[in-house]
């Protein structure tokens, strides 16, 4: 029975490790495609912005479980199959990724869903993910919240 229940959690965290891999990896594809903008900030930034960024003691908190900030952003007309196909590959790693959707807003062409999944006990991953008719944007946060954290965000 010791056997089954380790080789079940061994194989739960190779499969979030190799989750978090692909999500990853689609940063790393794009972001030194010359057609994005590419922003990443650590977690000793996001320390520091806590220390000088005037926020609330519940703000510097949260930033303060902030492990990284990753953004990307294509600016191309959304029908074009370069902006088609990238957007599908993301929806493929978020459906993969067993991501949960906390916010969806569709107004006037503009679209903005906000994702996020647990993995472990405190390891949380949010995704937010814009679009329009001219532009991309997937915001990556990486944090050590558990879920009833993460739900007091939204």
């Amino acid at each position: 029975m010791k056997k089954i229940i380790t080789i079940v959690v061994t194989l739960l965290l190779v499969t979030a490790a190799t989750q978090a891999q692909t999500l990853q990896k689609f940063y790393d594809k794009y972001g030194d495609d010359e057609r994005f903008q590419y922003v990443s900030v650590n977690k000793g930034m996001m320390n520091m912005a806590s220390v000088f960024g005037g926020l609330a003691k519940d703000e510097k908190n949260m930033v303060g479980k902030m492990q990284g900030l990753k953004i990307l952003t294509l600016d191309e007309n959304a029908d074009s199959p370069f902006a088609k196909a990238v957007v599908k590959e993301l929806y493929q790693i978020i459906e993969g990724a067993n991501f949960e959707t906390a916010v969806e807003v569709r107004d006037k062409g503009e679209r903005v869903n906000i994702f996020y999944r647990i993995v472990g006990a405190d390891n949380a991953d949010m995704l937010v993910v814009t679009k329009d008719k001219s532009e991309f944007s997937c915001i990556w946060i990486r944090a050590k919240m558990t879920k009833e954290e993460i739900i007091k965000v939204f």
